[in-house]
């Protein structure tokens, strides 16, 4: 019995279920890629069908295209659009589209579907891609199309163009729910893969090329997705029987690379951070200050992640982004006695046990994280309470989470969160009200300075713009950023994946985008 067969029975697969994907990774050494993930389902490649998370999406833009799409540097290239201009002003996009573009049913793409795609999505939002600034559509001939905005927009090409997925009209015209429409219809879509077939209960999916793609037939005649944890998957890459896994745990790293496997590795953009219930608390920036000096996030690093993780740059954009500042933003090293200066300039006392009081009152932070973060939140208390401030730690799954954020019951929120794709999006997820938002209602100044960079087109004032931006966050801080955690993929000879600086589109850090597979 072959090592890779016991490992499948000890992930519990029955027999028929190893035989019938035994024989499936069998045929890989032919046009057949396969991808092994330990997700259980992303759900189907559809815009309004897909899973959340970020492979969700990923899997969706296999089989629908966007407007534009990226080279191999994750800079903006044709895709649906073969040449656009925005007007001196900023206000509209002119658009041409590719006149080989064909719907996977036959139908050509023109111009109604782009204004029909943006009229359905403001009615029925996409998960990743806000369309609020987009004023109106106007169709200029069968194949050109401007887009009218609000306001200019500097992130509108790298956001919505680059982010937004095409729909056929003739399909979605009249669907007033599309999360219940089903059909095989639904998955018809104008990219280089088309979905065969799907078992859920397996977590498996197969995708076809499409042969006539009208920017060049894929390499590989078929995508396979099989569900496999990451030590399996070690080993079939090894063995020849798998070519990619999406992600590696930084605990396997070291593993998968005496096997013979490839790495890949980049810094995720998406921080461990702690964010603060800005009406309680920490409503003191010198708190938030006080608070980022007591804590040793590069030891965070090292115990919680092993070496799998970097300190965050605390400006909020991460090392890695064009837009990252370098210099001059506040690092806040640990410093005990800084942060009992700050402490006590916000009115904190500290007791003769050690302990910091508020009000006469012994202080206990409410903190509150889901599992994956676990380990960084008991490191991260056992931080708290040796500096003498106590710590009520609540692990929720990820319902009760949400419902304690809704509820603002908490006084510090450990989660992950995107610093990725255009840095348009810091003005929502930095001042957003949202579950997933920082909530930050304070400093006119930083507000004026994320409005500010969204608007410039000019590169150069942008930059500058962003510079400040990020130095004025570290001052504020309406979120801490602790950790940066290392994402990398593995893959063998046959298939060589890469990661985007800003990520996919939208910002999606993941190396098994559709640019992978194409010519």
């Amino acid at each position: 019995m072959s090592r890779i067969l016991i490992t499948f029975l000890a992930m519990g697969l029955s027999l028929p279920a190893i035989a019938g994907l035994h024989t499936a990774l069998a045929q890989a050494a032919g046009e057949r890629v396969v991808i092994a993930d330990d997700d259980p389902d992303w759900g189907l490649p559809a815009p309004y069908l897909q899973g959340r998370g970020g492979m969700g999406y990923i899997l969706t833009s296999w089989v629908f295209d966007n407007l534009v799409g990226q080279d191999s540097k994750g800079k903006p290239a044709p895709e649906l659009a073969r040449e656009w201009k925005r007007s001196p002003d900023g206000l509209s996009f002119d658009l041409t589209l590719d006149e080989a573009a064909r719907w996977h049913d036959g139908e050509d793409v023109t111009s109604d579907d782009v204004a029909f795609t943006f009229d359905y999505m403001r009615t029925n939002p996409h998960v990743f891609v806000s369309l609020a600034n987009v004023a109106g559509t106007e169709i200029l001939d069968e194949d050109r199309i401007r887009i009218t905005l609000s306001e200019p927009d500097a992130g509108f090409e790298a956001g919505v163009l680059m982010g937004l997925p095409i729909l056929p009209q003739h399909i979605y015209e009249g669907r007033e729910n599309p999360r219940r429409f089903t059909d095989d219809a639904a998955l018809t879509g104008t990219g280089p893969f088309r979905l065969v077939s799907h078992d859920r209960a397996q977590g498996r999916y197969v995708l076809a090329a499409v042969e006539d793609y009208y920017r060049g037939a894929p390499r590989f005649g078929e995508l396979l997705v099989v569900k496999m944890s990451s030590e399996a998957a070690i080993e079939a890459i090894r063995a020849g029987e798998v070519d990619v896994m999406t992600s590696v745990p930084f605990r396997l790293i070291d593993r998968a690379r005496k096997a013979g496997l490839s790495i890949i590795e980049s810094a995720a953009g998406h921080p461990a951070k702690l964010r603060f219930e800005h009406e309680g608390v920490f409503a003191d920036v010198r708190l938030r200050q006080g608070l980022a000096h007591a804590i040793d996030r590069a030891t965070l690093a090292k115990i919680a992640y092993r070496g799998g993780a970097v300190p965050a740059n605390l400006g909020y954009l991460q090392d890695g982004s064009r837009w990252f500042n370098p210099e001059g933003v506040a690092s806040y090293p640990p410093d005990a006695e800084r942060a009992a200066a700050l402490f006590s300039q916000a009115g904190w006392a500290r007791g003769d046990d050690g302990r910091w009081m508020r009000d006469g009152e012994p202080v206990t932070l409410r903190i509150i994280t889901q599992g994956r973060e676990e380990r960084l939140a008991v490191v991260l208390v056992d931080q708290l309470e040796a500096f003498g401030i106590g710590a009520e730690l609540r692990v929720l799954e990820s319902g009760a989470f949400r419902e304690a954020v809704d509820a603002r019951d908490y006084d510090l929120a450990l989660a992950i969160g995107s610093t990725m794709g255009d840095p348009s999006t810091v003005r929502e997820r930095v001042f957003g009200m949202k579950r997933n938002n920082e909530r930050f209602t304070g400093d006119g100044r930083l507000r004026a300075l994320a409005d500010a960079q969204a608007r410039s087109l000019d590169p150069t004032e942008r930059a500058e713009l962003l510079h400040q931006f990020q130095e004025a966050y570290a001052e504020e801080l309406p979120t801490i950023m602790l950790v940066n955690t290392v994402w990398a993929a593995a893959h063998g000879p046959r298939v060589t994946p890469f990661f985007f600086p800003d990520g996919v589109a939208v910002g999606i850090p993941v190396a098994v985008h559709k640019y992978t597979f194409l010519k």
